[in-house]
């Protein structure tokens, strides 16, 4: 399994000390748009249910909810990402089987004190500092520092923290195709979250649940429960028992809403008075959001590159950004401006929040460059038109027809609203796992001859 060598590289290493009045949790930072940024100073408001769903974001960057053979060699975990968008800070994780996505959100009654800074980083959730996470007590008062303007003036020759680690490409993949897929997905309906914790408590006694075979998660009244047959208003739901990991969460929030979305993607919000959390599964525990290939038109297209500057050049670390808002300001179409949105969040410029139902600025702190050079259907594709297999036979405003070189055989392609194509991986997956290489090809030769 191919993987980048990474350096997080600390000023200190994150802790939970003691000060006069309580604990002060200080959250170390690596990269983004300085070495080590310092975000914010002030103090956690509800810090018993805070700590335990930073806890919580921080687990699931560690945990692997499916294993292969070639896959039970644990790698290094990697470290959270936070944002500071000046008004709310969200801390995002990705887990290490590529299925599951987190994010938490500190709204502003979360947290209370000044803003330093903004963007986004890396932070150091070190075993110690969990395991201190893990004792704090709902009446201590918990400071919050994210980063320290002030650690190289306090300790001279202060040291480094390094964390080398080796971040799997599916990983990075996984990260940029979860904000494809949150676009489209769809509310669907509200639960009382006392009666999903009864639910997931339960999933230990249906060996049903435990296969990882397709469930459905229905509406009954304000009630939640599971069905392997599609009700009104139901959510697809792969390998249900991935979700064990919310149950104590629940006793903190008084309500669920549950998102649908295409070919069996779920999400689901836990809402609190102060904060958020959004968690994304993908369609089975087996399949990863990194093979899903979602992003990949948005790689070819280069159609709207010039509108995608102008807009990027519009991002200042916006918790909301508002495309009615953006296309009067670039005087362009709201359909332009969101294929562009969807184009900058292939390289991480942007998030998507499903209960704003909008994107948000954020940049992770990774190269992500190398997505484009080492998906494998993108790089077959380019192979295919660098060695002249792909012909345009036809072509309008709104459609172009082909025909693409196949192991065997030429593979008749057409591009209009979707691609289309003859090969076997169309007929496997049509265009619900994204476009196959020679559906890209014929885009790249579009795209080349203008």
């Amino acid at each position: 399994m191919s993987g980048v060598d990474y350096a997080y590289r600390y000023e200190f290493a994150s802790s939970l000390e003691p000060v006069n009045d309580g604990r002060l949790l200080r959250l170390a930072t690596s990269g983004g748009i300085e070495k080590n940024p310092h975000f914010f100073t002030g103090r956690i408001v509800n810090p018993r249910v805070t700590c335990d769903y930073l806890l919580a974001v921080s687990e699931v960057a560690r945990t692997r909810f499916y294993f292969q053979n070639e896959l039970r060699n644990r790698l290094l975990a990697a470290d959270p990402v936070v944002t500071s968008g000046g008004e709310r800070l969200r801390f995002e994780s990705f887990s290490a089987c590529c299925g599951v996505y987190a994010r938490l959100d500190l709204k502003p009654e979360a947290i209370d004190g000044d803003w330093t800074g903004r963007g986004t980083t890396n932070v150091d959730f070190n075993q110690p500092m969990r395991g201190a996470l893990a004792g704090v007590l709902q009446s201590e008062p918990v400071g919050l520092n994210v980063g320290d303007h002030g650690v190289e003036l306090e300790v001279e020759g202060n040291t480094v923290v390094e964390k080398k680690v080796k971040l799997p490409v599916r990983w990075l993949k996984g990260f940029v195709e979860v904000q494809a897929y949150q676009s489209r997905m769809k509310p669907a309906f509200e639960a009382k979250a006392t009666d999903l914790r009864q639910l997931l408590r339960g999933l230990g006694e249906h060996k049903t649940w435990q296969k990882g075979s397709r469930a459905y998660l229905v509406p009954a009244g304000r009630s939640v429960r599971l069905s392997q047959r599609e009700g009104s208003g139901a959510v697809a739901i792969g390998a249900p028992a991935r979700l064990k990991f919310v149950e104590p969460l629940l006793r903190h929030a008084q309500l669920v809403r549950f998102y649908g979305g295409e070919d069996g993607v779920a999400g689901l919000e836990i809402i609190l008075h102060h904060a958020s959390m959004h968690i994304v599964l993908s369609p089975d525990a087996s399949r990863g959001f990194s093979g899903e290939g979602q992003a990949l038109l948005h790689l070819v297209d280069q159609s709207g590159k010039e509108l995608s500057s102008r807009v990027r050049s519009q991002l200042k670390w916006q918790a909301k950004l508002d495309i009615s808002t953006l296309a009067g300001t670039l005087e362009a179409g709201t359909d332009a401006v969101k294929k562009a949105l969807d184009t900058l969040g292939t390289q991480g410029l942007v998030g998507y929040d499903l209960s704003e139902s909008a994107f948000f600025h954020r940049e992770l702190p990774f190269d992500l460059n190398i997505i484009d050079d080492l998906n494998p259907r993108l790089k077959k594709a380019r192979q295919l038109l660098a060695d002249g297999g792909v012909r345009i036979t036809a072509r309008s405003e709104l459609k172009v027809e082909g025909y693409v070189r196949g192991t065997e055989v030429e593979h008749r392609v057409v591009l209009d609203e979707e691609g289309r194509c003859t090969c076997t991986w169309y007929a496997d997956h049509g265009g619900r796992r994204g476009p196959c290489s020679h559906v890209l090809a014929l885009e790249l030769a579009v795209d080349r001859d203008g």
